[in-house]
């Protein structure tokens, strides 16, 4: 029997279609300027493909999903409140609410999301022997290492 996505990981999944989402609607802004800048085009494209990627990942419960979606998501909400505050005096209001709501809160949902044991389950990160969650494994993990146990799943 196939087990239900649990809430966090839904929670995760919108949120990563939220970002993917307002990365593909700066692709569309930044086309309607008369004065079409490509390298922004294709630097926003690029990023809504790997995120998008990232989301194909999740639903297909990929445990490199859940890697990046759980390191990255720290990561890349403090660079986005980092660039909010140092460039805070040069940016429109629609410009931080986009990078704050559309972009930094949403990967720390992701992260936070990813951190919960349901999330862990869902991915297959939890020993099958003494139920201790781990992420120590290879660089894609692909197999798991127990840090209780010792076992590889």
């Amino acid at each position: 029997m196939k087990r239900p996505m649990p809430w966090s990981v839904r929670v995760a999944t919108a949120a990563v279609a939220l970002v993917v989402l307002v990365l593909v609607t700066g692709v569309v802004l930044v086309l309607r300027v008369p004065e079409i800048h490509w390298a922004q085009v294709g630097q926003l494209g690029l990023y809504a493909a790997l995120f998008a990627v990232l989301l194909a990942g999740i639903l297909t419960r990929r445990r490199v999903a859940w890697l990046w979606g759980r390191f990255l998501g720290f990561f890349l909400f403090a660079v986005a409140l980092v660039g909010v505050l140092a460039n805070a005096s040069r940016m429109r209001a629609p410009e931080v609410a986009a990078l704050a709501l559309g972009f930094a809160g949403p990967m720390l949902a992701v992260s936070l999301a990813f951190g919960r044991r349901s999330a862990q389950e869902w991915f297959g990160l939890v020993c099958p022997s003494c139920a201790t969650p781990s992420s120590r494994g290879d660089l894609l993990l692909r197999k798991v290492r127990c840090p209780r146990c010792g076992g590889t799943f």
